[in-house]
């Protein structure tokens, strides 16, 4: 038996992991907390079709959170009343006003829904600020799951430069914006919680190519989290 061998044997499995934790394996980066944004009611409730995608992440099952995001513990909300506009131009004023009302909860009047074909919205933050996370609300009755999600932030509002893209599961670049890695997801209640890593930006971006039950694209809240 080696010396060391000798000296763990017996060691207790809890002091072991917590040896591991010391170690900043799997341990919480220190002034960060999980996010935890009020959810609405489930909308769906039943078993998810089968979506015939390559890419698409499993199904973690009815009703089982989404992993934890952790923010800086002075991370607040931004995005509640800020501006947004469309790339579809027939969007009316108080329709997209929808996506930052704070109401997250799926009615046929408290969402907005664009035209077929890869549509963006855009929300202005009114000042350039750090962003921790960016949170999308788009359960509907049926089960679903929208194609082309892609989520970019930039200072400059057409996105012509200083553009960071936080997410983009768009596999065969489709939407013209680039061929992303991240995965196909079912909608539910929790919402959709996307890492901001701190970026600055002052405005958010968010695109998507309609959705496998229609070809239409629905927004019915975003957040935006940062400081």
């Amino acid at each position: 038996m080696t010396r060391w061998a000798a000296q763990t044997k017996g060691f207790p499995i809890v002091a072991a992991l917590l040896l591991v934790a010391a170690c900043g394996l799997g341990a919480q980066a220190p002034g960060t907390v999980p996010l935890a944004p009020a959810l609405p009611k489930p909308t769906f409730e039943g078993t998810p079709i089968d979506v015939r995608s390559p890419h698409r992440e499993a199904y973690r099952g009815d009703g089982v959170p989404p992993p934890p995001l952790l923010v800086p513990a002075d991370t607040r909300l931004l995005s509640r009343g800020c501006a947004v506009t469309a790339s579809d131009t027939r969007a009316k004023r108080l329709d997209l006003a929808l996506v930052t009302d704070g109401d997250k909860q799926y009615s046929p009047s408290a969402y907005l829904e664009l035209a077929p074909g890869v549509r963006w919205i855009q929300l202005d933050l009114g000042t350039n600020a750090e962003i921790s996370a960016v949170c999308l609300w788009r359960e509907r009755p049926e089960q679903c799951v929208y194609r082309d999600t892609v989520v970019r932030v930039s200072d400059d509002c057409a996105f012509g430069s200083g553009v960071t893209t936080l997410f983009n599961n768009d596999d065969d670049n489709s939407a013209g914006l680039g061929k992303g890695a991240d995965k196909e997801y079912y909608e539910d209640h929790f919402g959709r919680r996307i890492a901001g890593r701190g970026v600055r930006a002052r405005y958010v971006r968010i695109t998507s190519g309609g959705n496998t039950s229609n070809p239409y694209n629905h927004f019915t809240e975003v957040e935006v989290y940062g400081r």
